[in-house]
């Protein structure tokens, strides 16, 4: 992995590129540990640079800012390109030819014979910002689904751009005062859009999308998904296996497998972990990694996030409080897999923030999750793992459950289909409330949805700390609907298109990989979101992932033999952060004396639920004493859980996000 960062003074006045970058660059090396370079074209008033982090064989002997033979395009990249083969015969190499190149080489080809086409024809994470002086133009890129992070601001005669917002706020000029609109956005979980980020003066290059500069004007364009019209398909390479289930099927298992594989490459002698829970996702990448890396005589350490010993909660036996059990039967499977159980304990919410914030510099969206995820990052760290494979996409794509697929069997008087896949659904375990919620909840007047939430707390939303006085001033429910959300259809959707991609829009999983790499030195890797993979899982018609009502069928039918039969079959759901109450009833006291501090801050009281989130912590049962079962059964029923789980704590990482930013952090 590698930050990337340049400033174009194209105003002529750029004397003083050089300082700037040399700033911009110091900003970024925590993300980059293993080498730096820069570069200034004076004649263009551009200075480029970057900071290396070696994960593959071809990082180390990647040199940047990378120019080709005359000198004529520059480039510097964050990349890992997965799809060598295919470029090298569109570039007329051998594959042997495009293997030795780096990544960096492979894009600046890539530009040289398709232009800024190029990127649609990529494969794998990157994002990279290229000089072309013979156009006078720089191209900035990033890969469809964000896998790395890209920022810019541009005003008159100035351009500049890094991976992470800190090597911005390096350069002269660049306010880090946050947008509070975004802000509340953010809060009530209204997907960013176009080029907004939480940063007034800072943009973002979206996932999926090139930007062309030329001087003062700059132009966005979106190659993937597809062309950029009102109801246009996402995915440009429809599947072609029509009908055909178990032709789906195959081809399913190839790409999955390829879309594992390539996020294996690494130097030699790396350790490589990953992932792993009850669930199909990262079982489905543990296993497949553990398969490939055997057949090439290495071997795999899986982390699985599980409660103290002894934590039973409150939850319904349809619940697994515990993943660490079925996980380690996946592992056992597997002769080459170590398997590694971590129990944070109830930590402080306040310190996980403190330690993740400043290599993050946004919110951490589902705090829950955090002490888990940073104690397993901590302990990949502490044995030397520096490539990390997550699923995280994977509900999107390889385990997608296929109910959209129900409103449309309703909309089109397919009655005997729908009954039969209501059947199966049925005989998993799926309740006939949930089933007519999946069938007709799409189909519902806008008014009767109003009608169920005013039954919920009247604060704009069970889940979010948002003011409901700021949700009013900015008219959250006419905004959220010019960014493509319905506030009163939340959760219901006619087609698996529409779900999907409001899902895909809200993700931007860049930051979160270069804050892993910043603070314990890992790469993280989702084969969930594969472009290849994401392309046929969201062209395959969503019937096929639903056969006889069996949901994510596609994904259990291809691991029939390399899970755990039981973990295919099961018709429960397990509970990655079960014991996230119990953090927050024994650090109560910082989290009281947090909510006093965040009356400090203008933007904090302006955006923030305060009173109501005092509220909330004065219901909590003391630290110490022994839980009353009641409370606790209350923190873990739907409206506790929106209440605490969500808005609590998502507010809480919002505060301490607004008072690190105001407080120069």
């Amino acid at each position: 992995m590698t930050a990337i960062a340049g400033i174009w003074q194209h105003d002529g006045g750029g004397a003083d590129v050089s300082r700037q970058i040399t700033r911009m660059g110091a900003a970024l090396a925590p993300y980059g540990r293993d080498g730096e370079g820069s570069c200034e074209i004076k004649d263009a008033g551009l200075a480029l640079t970057c900071r290396m982090s070696h994960t593959t064989v071809t990082d180390t002997a990647d040199r940047q800012p990378l120019w080709d033979d005359q000198r004529s395009v520059c480039v510097v990249a964050d990349a890992r390109i997965d799809n060598t083969a295919e470029l090298a015969a569109g570039l007329g190499w051998t594959v042997r030819e495009a293997e030795g190149r780096s990544d960096a080489a492979l894009i600046l080809a890539a530009y040289h014979r398709w232009g800024p086409d190029c990127v649609d024809r990529l494969t794998g994470d990157f994002a990279f910002a290229l000089w072309d002086r013979q156009a006078q133009h720089l191209l900035l890129a990033r890969d469809a689904i964000g896998s790395r992070p890209l920022f810019f601001t541009h005003r008159p005669g100035l351009f500049a751009f890094a991976s992470m917002p800190k090597g911005l706020f390096a350069a002269d000029g660049v306010s880090r005062a946050l947008d509070p609109l975004e802000v509340g956005c953010y809060l009530a979980l209204v997907p960013q859009v176009d080029t907004k980020t939480l940063y007034r003066d800072l943009s973002r290059v979206p996932p999926g999308h090139y930007l062309l500069v030329r001087g003062d004007h700059h132009r966005m364009v979106r190659y993937w998904p597809g062309p950029a019209r009102p109801g246009s398909r996402p995915a440009s390479r429809p599947a072609s296996h029509r009908g055909d289930y178990h032709a789906y099927l195959e081809e399913f298992r190839r790409l999955y497998a390829g879309a594992v594989g390539a996020r294996l490459r690494a130097l030699p002698g790396t350790e490589i972990g990953s992932y792993l829970s009850a669930g199909f996702d990262s079982s489905s990448v543990t296993a497949l990694a553990a398969t490939a890396l055997a057949g090439a005589g290495g071997g795999l350490t899986a982390f699985t996030g599980a409660p103290r010993q002894g934590f039973s909660g409150a939850y319904s036996p349809a619940t697994v409080v515990d993943e660490s059990v079925m996980a380690a039967e996946v592992a056992r499977r597997y002769a080459n897999v170590r398997h590694h159980i971590v129990r944070p304990g109830p930590v402080s919410l306040l310190d996980c923030l403190d330690r993740k914030l400043p290599h993050l510099e946004m919110p951490f969206r589902n705090a829950a999750n955090i002490a888990w995820m940073e104690a397993i990052q901590r302990d990949a760290a502490g044995q030397g793992i520096t490539v990390l494979l997550s699923g995280a996409l994977g509900n999107l794509t390889s385990s997608y459950s296929g109910t959209a697929c129900l409103p449309r069997l309703l909309r089109q008087g397919r009655w005997h289909t729908l009954a039969a896949v209501a059947a199966g659904m049925r005989a998993e375990g799926v309740g006939w409330r949930r089933l007519a919620a999946l069938t007709i909840g799409p189909y519902l007047p806008d008014r009767l949805r109003r009608l169920r939430r005013l039954r919920r707390r009247n604060a704009v939303f069970a889940y979010s700390a948002l003011s409901p006085e700021f949700a009013a001033a900015i008219d959250l429910p006419r905004l959220a609907a010019a960014r493509g959300r319905s506030l009163s259809a939340e959760g219901f959707f006619r087609d698996s298109w529409t779900a999907r991609f409001r899902a895909l829009r809200q993700n931007d999983p860049g930051v979160y990989h270069h804050a892993t790499l910043a603070e314990h030195g890992i790469d993280t890797r989702d084969p969930t979101s594969d472009r290849r993979l994401m392309e046929f899982c969201l062209t395959v018609p969503d019937d096929v992932f639903i056969q006889g009502g069996r949901q994510a069928s596609l994904l259990r039918d291809a691991m029939d033999g390399l899970l755990p039969e039981a973990l295919l079959a099961r018709r429960i759901q397990g509970l990655q952060a079960a014991d996230w109450y119990e953090g927050l009833i024994a650090h109560q006291a910082g989290i009281v004396a947090e909510l006093d501090r965040l009356d400090g801050s203008p933007l904090a009281r302006q955006v923030l639920d305060l009173a109501r989130l005092r509220r909330m912590m004065a219901c909590l049962p003391p630290p110490g004493a022994a839980a009353d079962p009641a409370a606790i059964r209350y923190l873990v029923s739907s409206d506790g859980t929106m209440g605490y789980c969500l808005a609590l704590l998502r507010g809480l990482s919002v505060g301490r996000f607004i008072r690190m930013v105001e407080e120069g952090g």
